[in-house]
């Protein structure tokens, strides 16, 4: 580790919007996660969005209250992205890290991290990202044994699609990437595309200690139902961010194919299932689909035919029982619908349902030895 600076090595974020927020939990846990590093390198950043300082120190035990700062943001918007923006505009370290107030950081995290950018000169370090509970996290999925110079398509990055780990200050402001602050939800994901798409060196902390998602949050922003549009917003907006110019086809593909798998489909599931499939919503969905099926190349080649059955299905005259079936068929994903695409050609392709299948299951099983067996690099 290098010498003791007069600025911090490294932002640690937190940005906090309400008092109910487990803050004490998440400072302590950066606090854990900066053992090792020199005095000053890691500072604690609170970054507080509708909420006053006063408010925010009040959260805390009188032992934590002296190793944070308070950045109290602009009282706009409803998710994270005005105070991360406000902190990346602050923050004169060398990188920055961010972590949500429901969330914790292991042990030594941030320091292993640093370690990393500071010997291989990354650009960005993608953690390893567990959950409390059973839930298994098999991004990114990468190609294997793959941990450092990752590429953002031949590793498929596009579905680790949060902001954390660390990422090089200098780069940021280079490309120009912020958080979006017009949507109601995927606020990081023009964030983490631009980074994707110019930095020179990402490499990733394979296995722990990592990022710790906690399943008591009382209301996760993200989790929160909302109309057809907004859910894929963030995807469709993208090309309205300057550095979307340099955004490879095959790159842009490859998140859209993610975002119409993980996020449209899910989303119109939610809808049937819960009733609201009319004639309005119908037509909302396939402009949706078309939309995102317009905005890459070959996206719909890409895409299983249990998919292309539920994008046939989008339409006024469909039954919600019908529409429901189709969509429970493709989840299926061990059946050949769910594996094949309409076309053979694009079987093998790296995007395909049969390769990300493949890549899911070898990433479920580095997880759990990862899991079980602690840091690897």
């Amino acid at each position: 580790m290098v010498e003791p600076m007069q600025q911090p090595l490294v932002d640690i974020v937190i940005p906090v919007h309400s008092t109910t927020r487990p803050l004490a939990r998440a400072v302590s846990s950066a606090l854990d996660a900066s053992e090792g590093a020199g005095p000053g390198q890691c500072r604690i950043v609170v970054a507080a969005h509708h909420l006053s300082g006063e408010q925010v120190l009040a959260m805390l035990p009188e032992h934590l209250r002296p190793v944070v700062s308070v950045l109290v943001a602009e009282d706009r918007g409803v998710t994270a992205a005005v105070p991360r923006n406000e902190a990346l505009r602050a923050s004169t370290a060398r990188y920055i890290s961010f972590l949500d107030s429901d969330d914790t950081l292991d042990r030594g995290a941030v320091t292993r991290w640093l370690g990393i950018a500071e010997r291989r000169g990354s650009d960005l370090v993608i953690p390893f990202q567990h959950h409390e509970g059973s839930r298994t996290d098999i991004t990114p999925l990468t190609r294997p044994g793959r941990c450092a110079r990752l590429d953002a398509v031949k590793d498929r990055l596009g579905y680790r699609s949060s902001a954390f780990g660390l990422v090089r200050l200098a780069t940021i402001r280079r490309l120009g990437a912020d958080f979006d602050e017009k949507v109601r939800t995927g606020e990081d994901q023009s964030f983490v595309m631009a980074l994707y798409t110019g930095c020179s060196r990402i490499d990733c902390a394979a296995g722990l200690p990592g990022y710790l998602v906690h399943a008591d949050a009382d209301v996760r922003v993200s989790g929160q139902p909302l109309p057809l549009r907004d859910e894929v917003a963030a995807a469709l907006d993208l090309g309205q961010h300057p550095w979307f110019a340099g955004t490879t086809p095959e790159l842009r593909a490859s998140h859209i194919i993610k975002y119409i798998r993980v996020n449209f489909f899910p989303a119109v599931h939610n809808l049937v299932a819960a009733g609201e499939w009319n004639e309005g919503q119908a037509s909302t969905a396939r402009a949706v689909a078309d939309e995102l099926l317009a905005s890459a190349p070959h996206v719909a080649d890409r895409l299983s035919r249990a998919d292309a059955r539920v994008l046939s299905l989008l339409e006024p005259a469909t039954s919600a029982a019908d529409l429901l079936d189709a969509l429970s068929a493709r989840r299926r994903f061990a059946t050949p619908a769910a594996l094949l695409t309409p076309r053979l050609r694009w079987v093998l392709d790296r995007q395909s349902p049969l390769r990300v299948a493949a890549a899911s299951a070898a990433q479920t099983v580095r997880y759990r030895v990862a899991v079980r067996g602690g840091a690897t690099r």
